[in-house]
């Protein structure tokens, strides 16, 4: 004897059979996409070894929100506004300073924090072959949106970077040390 089904469980299940494609699609659009972002700001730190091993400005400009990245330093220097940059090197106070007395601090940013600067910065952690991969020491997401990045040892004053996904890709916003 055939047991009657319940009108509802059947009603689900036809209905099941017509979204369970689309679901499936979703899912496995889903498993290959979480991948991709998960690698692309490594992907962005290498080209922005490459770019700097070639000096091209370009490339590094469209790596480098530099407004950001002085938004960020002023933020730091505002004792009034919140601030994401941690504890600073004595190297780091020691150039704010001198900058401070030179420029005054309307026009120290503008003035001091430049693409040019920020590739000193970077450049000066690069060694040999290996490029920053060397002074690598943290790579990793704070949330699905920033991801920080120390160079060179917790103790010998590291440069830490945050990079954050803007438009179509990862950009350097803040940078200190």
């Amino acid at each position: 004897m055939k047991r009657a089904r319940h009108p509802a469980l059947a009603a689900w299940r036809r209905n099941w059979k017509r979204i369970e494609r689309p679901v499936r699609r979703l899912a496995l659009a889903a498993m290959t996409a979480l991948p991709i972002f998960a690698v692309w700001p490594y992907a962005t730190l290498w080209q922005l070894d490459q770019a700097l091993a070639a000096q091209d400005r370009e490339t590094l400009s469209k790596l480098v929100d530099l407004e950001a990245v002085r938004d960020a330093l002023g933020n730091r220097l505002n004792k009034e506004h919140p601030s994401d940059i941690g504890g600073l090197s004595d190297a780091f106070i020691d150039w704010l300073e001198s900058g401070l007395r030179q420029t005054g601090s309307e026009q120290f940013l503008d003035r001091w924090v430049t693409l040019d600067w920020i590739a000193e910065r970077l450049s000066s952690k690069r060694h040999g072959d290996q490029g920053i991969r060397d002074a690598l020491t943290y790579a990793f997401f704070e949330d699905p949106i920033d991801f920080r990045v120390r160079l060179g040892p917790r103790n010998a004053d590291p440069l830490i970077l945050r990079l954050r996904f803007q438009g179509l890709g990862w950009r350097i916003v803040m940078l200190y040390y």
